[in-house]
């Protein structure tokens, strides 16, 4: 879809605080540790680590050993060398199921996209946050952006909404007994009580909308793609500046997001989802 004009990126902020702040250089180093072990072409000691990457090698051993108990570099003897780990195998899966899951859905985005002529997104959990995979803009002046990989607060998001009232109870009530509610705006649902009758009237109308809860002036409504266990997988939103629509937008959008969520799911779960 040409997606031309003029974007407007909106500043996100994630539930740990803003999106973009201070690095932590631990974590820098340690990424950088699991960029060289990917691009060496045998395993890696860990005075070759320390050495290539200018660090001494207590700090390298730490961060080995911290990376080895999760699963993201492995020692396969003691004092021996070092090279990936299984969990970077899982995360690599995982990218390839959520880039087949944006090819499947990219062509309900965009008649979806056709329809309401506002931005549209396919978001899904991650941990607490939402994250964007895709987004596709009008032709308009000025666009709303958000990059896909962006990490966003579910409470306060019309995508993350939709995927919570969705999962497993025994998974929501951990989601909820772990989000802190900040207040980003005015609007902002910022009690666990205000946030589960949110997530009640999700289920009822089988969509959620975000009235300017993340930002001020930014409208969203967005519905769950469910397999058929009635787990969201993901989530297709509309976003649109609050200026720029009439008092009735959500009233008229929201039934063409559900039938595009929907129609997703049938193409996704198919014979699956007629048995139901």
């Amino acid at each position: 879809m040409e997606q031309c004009g003029q974007q407007l990126e909106l500043e996100f902020y994630c539930a740990e605080g803003p999106a973009v702040s201070g690095v932590n250089n631990a974590v820098l180093k340690a990424l950088d540790i699991l960029d060289l072990l990917g691009r060496a072409p045998e395993q890696l000691r860990l005075m070759d680590i320390a050495l290539q990457l200018d660090l001494p090698e207590s700090t390298t051993h730490r961060l080995l050993a911290s990376m080895a108990e999760k699963g993201y570099v492995q020692q396969r003897e003691h004092n021996g060398p070092y090279s990936l780990g299984w969990k970077i195998v899982t995360l690599a899966r995982s990218l390839g199921t959520e880039s087949r899951l944006v090819q499947e859905v990219r062509p309900y985005l965009e008649q979806l996209l056709r329809e309401v002529k506002q931005t549209v997104n396919l978001g899904v959990l991650n941990e607490l946050q939402v994250a964007y995979l895709d987004c596709l803009t009008p032709n308009h002046a000025v666009a709303l952006y958000t990059p896909p990989g962006l990490l966003v607060p579910s409470y306060a998001t019309s995508l993350g909404k939709a995927l919570l009232a969705h999962l497993p109870p025994p998974e929501l009530e951990a989601m909820l007994s772990r989000l802190r509610l900040e207040p980003l705006t005015p609007r902002s649902i910022t009690s666990r009580s205000a946030l589960e009758a949110a997530l009640d009237e999700v289920r009822r109308q089988g969509y959620a909308v975000d009235r300017g809860e993340f930002h001020r002036d930014v409208l969203c409504v967005a519905a769950p793609i469910l397999e058929p266990g009635g787990r969201a997988i993901a989530a297709v939103s509309v976003t649109a500046r609050a200026a720029d629509v009439a008092a009735n937008w959500e009233e008229q959008t929201a039934p063409l997001v559900v039938k595009a969520a929907q129609e997703a799911a049938r193409y996704l779960f198919g014979a699956a989802l007629a048995a139901r």
